[in-house]
């Protein structure tokens, strides 16, 4: 085999040697396409050349547009939970006065201090210890307001909060005929035991001072379970055995206000509520009633 004559540095002998300048210089489209890729062996051709470059390219744009997207997607994302988050965080009970709807947010449902201003001059003064079955906008604690026999002169009501809450809110009312204990079931929903509760409700007792007592009974329960982990149907009725005992152990009166919303099942009979956890309206002008006459003859 003959092999090929070569100069000093390697180049086959009739080849001229590129100066400086040439090899230097930026390739023109030509050179680009005989010339091999650097990392494939082989040389490509123009065509593909093109059609990598086109691909490149397109990858480039699909990444840049890929990341706007997604900076867009997230800036709206934090703007949508700003705006949702605050009515879940916030429920929203819904009292129709006449035509309009009044919308109180739950946090803010507490009643303190005296209501009302028309009773009579005779009429049974009471306090008033309650979770949101006292406090909600349309609860019976607001329509006895317009009852001229009875009278709230003082207390403290929240809804969502436990007996030892209300507890640590709570003022004495010493000059209060009776006492109205509305507690417990936000202790039975968070699986609080049951004896706790009691000596909480005791406990309001002795700190509002009232003259007389009357307790109420738990209220009906759609719900068998809570995230506590607690049968909320169950929960009320040992709850409501409990509040008859304590009552019965210091002579104090006792209500069941719920009688005629409640099945033999623990829970709403059908249209009493709107959320198997409170009354309707109309379900808590009943309770309204029951309440006046139980606070008037507690405080005989």
């Amino acid at each position: 085999m003959r092999r090929r004559a070569t100069g000093p540095a390697g180049r086959p002998l009739g080849t001229a040697a590129r100066t400086h300048s040439e090899t230097d210089r930026f390739p023109s489209s030509g050179d680009w396409c005989r010339e091999p890729i650097r990392g494939i062996p082989v040389v490509v051709s123009r065509t593909r050349r093109l059609a990598l470059i086109a691909s490149i390219v397109t990858s480039a744009c699909l990444i840049g547009a890929g990341s706007f997207v997604v900076v867009s997607a997230h800036t709206a994302s934090a703007e949508d939970t700003t705006t949702a988050v605050a009515p879940t965080a916030a429920p929203v009970a819904r009292a129709q006065a006449g035509t309009t709807a009044v919308e109180v947010p739950v946090r803010d449902q507490v009643v303190s201090g005296a209501l009302g201003r028309d009773a009579d001059a005779d009429a049974v003064s009471f306090a008033y210890a309650g979770d949101s079955i006292t406090a909600r906008p349309d609860s019976w604690l607001h329509v006895v307001e317009s009852d001229p026999h009875v009278r709230a002169v003082g207390g403290y009501a929240h809804s969502g909060y436990r007996a030892d809450q209300v507890l640590h809110e709570i003022g004495p009312v010493p000059d209060a005929d009776v006492l109205v204990v509305e507690l417990g079931t936000n202790d039975v929903n968070q699986a609080v035991p049951t004896a706790t509760t009691i000596a909480d409700v005791d406990a309001v007792v002795r700190k509002v001072d009232a003259h007389r007592v009357l307790v109420v009974a738990g209220p009906p329960s759609d719900w068998t379970w809570s995230k506590w982990g607690a049968d909320r149907r169950s929960g009320q009725r040992v709850l409501s055995r409990a509040l008859r005992q304590d009552a019965e152990a210091h002579g104090w009166s006792y209500v069941d206000p719920f009688t005629e919303l409640r099945q033999a099942d623990g829970a709403w009979k059908t249209g009493t509520s709107p959320d198997g956890i409170h009354g309707t309206a109309a379900a808590n002008v009943v309770v309204a009633r029951a309440m006046a006459a139980a606070i008037t003859a507690a405080a005989h």
